[in-house]
């Protein structure tokens, strides 16, 4: 059984890959810090990249055959605040861990974003220009050269969606806490995105890894949703009240670093690769209803029955949940 490394074991898409990874590799978490909950990973290290050659030690004693670089600075907010510490992470960081993953042989994947592209037309391929808008994009960017320039790297540009160990970093839980309390909501009608359920990314990165693919692929899902329509369709699937979302654009209520913009990615590259659909976005929000009493409670929980545990760990995404 090969051994996975994920940076970023603690945070959203790496806490996802942990539970993802359960009876499919041994898997190894790097954590900034252990918390007082469960891992969803077999074994976990603290090491926070500030201080990269700590992660680079453990990379060096471990030997894993695939590094899944998922840590990053990832709030736009953040990165326009402290531009520095993002190009610490996201860039520094990111070389040093793929020139070690080069010396040992192992894959590396390099988890990037849709931010890269400055969201003038949309439906960019991995052809397009990037032209980043945000200081976020343009250090993730840096990352990926770094990464494809020392490890010969699989760089996985996407947008996801899903549940998190905080219960408050993605979209969906967002719209979906705020719903439940009868809140009103607003959603930008303007900002276009392809994002993709978080186990639904998993199981394409394991898919591409499996496959040894190297250079640019975009991962996401197929049909293109403003923040507006993602939050009626998310409404519709957790029978919540759609009435409650108010739409609003950008350029009503600008915000500092955004716009009016479509930053969706074009995924003909990944399914004729893998040959495999990409899922939509409805169906990533019904696998995500799915998995609220398996993956949700694992991960804001840190615990779950046996059962739930290895049904979660095991399952294959549905048909209705690519189709």
């Amino acid at each position: 059984m090969d051994t996975w490394l994920v940076t970023g074991g603690g945070g959203f898409l790496g806490a996802n890959a942990g539970l993802f990874l359960r009876g499919r590799a041994e898997s190894l978490g790097l954590v900034r810090r252990e918390s007082g909950t469960g891992s969803t990973f077999v074994t976990t290290i603290e090491a926070d990249l500030s201080d990269v050659s700590r992660a680079v030690e453990v990379v060096e004693a471990a030997r894993p055959s695939v590094i899944l670089h998922c840590a990053a600075v990832s709030r736009h907010e953040d990165c326009e605040s402290d531009p520095a510490r993002a190009e610490l992470i996201n860039v520094n960081a990111t070389r040093e861990l793929a020139r070690a993953a080069h010396e040992i042989g192992a894959q590396f994947i390099y988890v990037s974003t849709d931010a890269v592209f400055d969201g003038a037309t949309g439906i960019y391929n991995e052809d397009a220009l990037p032209n980043p808008f945000s200081v976020y994009g343009q250090t993730k960017l840096e990352g990926e050269h770094v990464a494809l320039l020392e490890a010969n790297a699989l760089v996985v540009r996407t947008n996801f969606f899903g549940w998190s160990p905080s219960g408050r970093s993605s979209i969906l839980e967002f719209f979906y806490n705020s719903l439940t309390r009868g809140e009103v909501v607003k959603g930008y009608t303007d900002f276009v995105v392809t994002s993709m359920y978080a186990q639904h990314l998993m199981e394409a990165i394991w898919t591409l890894a499996e496959r040894d693919a190297h250079g640019v692929f975009h991962v996401a899902s197929k049909d293109p949703l403003s923040k507006y329509d993602f939050a009626i369709a998310a409404a519709d699937v957790f029978d919540l009240d759609s009435s409650l979302v108010f739409p609003t654009s950008e350029d009503v209520e600008p915000r500092e670093w955004a716009k009016s913009r479509d930053i969706s990615l074009d995924t003909s590259k990944f399914e004729s690769f893998t040959q495999t659909p990409s899922p939509t976005q409805r169906q990533g929000l019904t696998a995500a209803r799915l998995d609220a009493s398996t993956v949700r409670v694992w991960l804001q929980d840190g615990k779950m029955t046996d059962t739930a545990l290895a049904s979660a760990a095991s399952r294959k995404p549905l048909e209705s949940d690519w189709f």
